[in-house]
């Protein structure tokens, strides 16, 4: 029988926004949620209330000593707060006896009086993942002792009106009609929504004033929903998730979408992939720069990189099985998205 996991009581962020207004921040909180951009916002709207005094950990670069002197110093703004931020947490490798240091740490009542300690999971499942249950004492520490906020999904309603107050400081125009368009075209989720919106914005204004999206903008600039769905299908096979894949080759099939079309998406996603790991590193902004990959795109090819022992031998490989396939859809009769499935199949046994 499937553990059944504990609901977890989490807090109304209508609190942050007190504290922020009121900048009394002090305390330990722990954010996770699958709309990352709201957990990012105000992990962001806490960490400028303590101006310079800020230290910021990932997976790649914890290092217990540092983050007991980065939690433990008193701030440099007198009766200010330091501020302290773990990303990924769910993604840290403790060594021996660092969870128990740890949490005695953070046990000191005093830390709320000069210190804002933010831990970020992902997703909700990070903290309740089998990796938090071998770090059970840590997990379980947070889910007592820690301000747990959840940042979910928004519904279309609360993303039309965030969708049209970006374009109001922006002095653009959206409609209702317009806004309800972008979303049917694009995910629920605000960091691709905000980028694709600065795109129209910026579109808009080069026409002059007044800048009025239209909804011609939308179907020039934004990708329709079988391009998403075919990101989905290549995103779901880099992060080894061959079920959610497959799904996303129905829909395409639904869609009645070209395999051929399928095929060259897919191939051009495993192409963008190969400047990501000759830039090397760990940090999405300068990756993005590099590359000319947008950030939010960056940090989740990166992450499915890391289920892969030599992820470039495995692009490498998938880019040749791509290339057999195109070869097989242009020269045979056989369906054309049976050959896709089975370039799945052969991509999970690399």
């Amino acid at each position: 029988m499937a553990e059944k996991k504990a609901k977890i009581e989490t807090l109304d962020k209508k609190i942050l926004d007190e504290r922020i207004k009121s900048g009394k921040i002090g305390g330990i909180y722990c954010f996770f949620g699958e709309e990352e951009y709201m957990a990012d916002y105000y992990a962001e709207k806490l960490t400028a209330l303590c101006g310079d005094d800020c230290a910021g950990f990932d997976p790649d670069n914890f290092d217990l000593a540092e983050f007991h002197d980065a939690v433990m110093s008193y701030a440099l703004d007198f009766g200010g707060y330091k501020s302290v931020l773990l990303k990924n947490c769910g993604n840290i490798k403790f060594k021996s006896g660092e969870k128990e240091e740890l949490i005695t740490l953070l046990s000191d009542n005093t830390i709320k009086e000069f210190a804002c300690v933010i831990f970020k999971y992902k997703e909700l499942e990070d903290l309740q993942s089998k990796s938090a249950r071998r770090d059970k004492n840590l997990s379980e520490f947070l889910k007592q002792n820690a301000e747990l906020f959840e940042f979910k999904i928004n519904s279309a309603p609360q993303l039309t009106r965030w969708l049209k107050n970006i374009c109001k400081t922006e002095n653009t125009e959206l409609s209702d009609d317009c806004a309800g368009y972008i979303l049917a075209r694009g995910e629920l989720r605000m960091y691709p929504l905000k980028h694709d919106t600065d795109k129209l914005i910026r579109y808009a204004q080069s026409r002059g004033t007044p800048a009025v999206i239209m909804r011609e903008d939308i179907d020039l600039l934004l990708p329709k929903k079988t391009e998403l769905e075919a990101f989905e299908l290549t995103n779901a096979v880099l992060g080894k998730n061959y079920g959610k894949a497959f799904q996303c080759l129905e829909k395409l099939k639904y869609f009645k979408e070209e395999p051929v079309f399928v095929l060259g998406q897919i191939s051009r996603y495993f192409c963008d992939l190969l400047p990501v790991i000759l830039a090397g590193g760990s940090d999405n902004v300068l990756i993005s720069r590099q590359t000319g990959i947008h950030e939010y795109k960056v940090k989740l090819i990166l992450g499915a990189l890391r289920k892969h022992g030599e992820p470039d031998k495995f692009i490498r490989d998938a880019l040749e099985l791509c290339r057999e396939c195109d070869i097989k859809l242009k020269s045979t009769a056989l369906p054309g998205y049976n050959m896709l499935e089975n370039l799945i199949f052969n991509i999970a046994q690399l």
